[in-house]
């Protein structure tokens, strides 16, 4: 895993005590564990894996102290050699990721239109349906808006079909995320109990969740974005993954904890994402 996710996901700040890092491990350990919680197995289960790796990455760079190169934004690092480049792996601090393999020609061939086909009715979901909601019940608009919904659904169908016969990290990845999209897109607006006492946790979490979608929408669709307006909503995302982890914080059992479950992973899913298209393994 990159050092910089790994930090993040422990919300740790540079190099620090190994008790430090166990600590942040067994709290985190407490939050996603299966049995803690049993709403979404799959996903509690996806997310000890990455603890896991995430500790290990940690664990193994501050066990080696001695590597010291350039200082950018706070987080020491190398750069990858041309031999390391040929063998797929990625040195952070003297710490090797192995990067996926790309798809083969069978692969793309299968994979990349249905993709595409998620795309396609992603952003025009975000054309009508996140940006003006009120088009969702006007005219052609409507139409066009049930279009998009049909058409993500499609695409998760087919995208969890192909993932099941092959595991690609790339493939599982696409249709996790797929997965957890639609399950955001059919949430909607949730009405809680207790609306008033909880007011201040809710707007923050509907204005994280808003922001988020800006951000997927500056990334996947950056045509869609007035050209002095590009950067700003992809600068506040870890704003918005604090917002979702505050939320899942808060509320320990019941619907809110389940949303606050489900965007917490959508990000996570997404963040894969984009960190196999900077490794040149995806294409969007």
């Amino acid at each position: 895993m990159e050092l910089r996710r790994a930090l993040t996901m422990f919300r740790l700040r540079g190099q620090v005590p190994m008790e430090d890092l166990n600590s942040s491990f067994r709290e985190l350990v407490k939050k996603y564990h299966p049995d803690k919680v049993r709403e979404y197995p799959e996903w509690a289960h996806e997310r000890m894996a990455e603890i896991n790796d995430a500790y290990e990455t940690l664990a193994a760079w501050l066990a080696k102290p001695q590597f010291q190169a350039k200082k950018e934004d706070g987080i020491e690092e190398t750069y990858r050699s041309e031999n390391d480049m040929d063998h797929r792996e990625d040195p952070v601090e003297g710490i090797f990721r192995k990067i996926p393999p790309p798809l083969s020609a069978g692969e793309e061939k299968s994979f990349y239109p249905i993709f595409n086909r998620f795309l396609d009715g992603l952003g025009i979901y975000f054309q009508y349906g996140l940006d003006n909601p009120v088009y969702r019940g006007e005219g052609v608009r409507r139409f066009r808006f049930r279009e998009a919904s049909r058409n993500v659904k499609k695409a998760r169908d087919d995208l969890e079909k192909i993932s099941k016969k092959n595991l690609h990290p790339l493939i599982k990845a696409a249709a996790r995320f797929a997965r957890l999209t639609v399950a955001e897109m059919d949430l909607g607006e949730p009405v809680f109990q207790d609306r008033m006492t909880f007011r201040r946790f809710d707007d923050r979490l509907r204005s994280a969740r808003r922001s988020f979608d800006d951000a997927i929408k500056e990334i996947l669709f950056p045509e869609l974005i007035p050209k002095h307006l590009r950067g700003r909503a992809t600068a506040g995302m870890y704003v918005c993954y604090t917002a979702f982890v505050l939320y899942l914080t808060v509320f320990t059992e019941g619907d809110r904890r389940n949303v606050g479950i489900l965007m917490t992973a959508r990000y996570d899913a997404f963040m894969d994402l984009v960190e196999m298209r900077n490794d040149g393994i995806l294409r969007f």
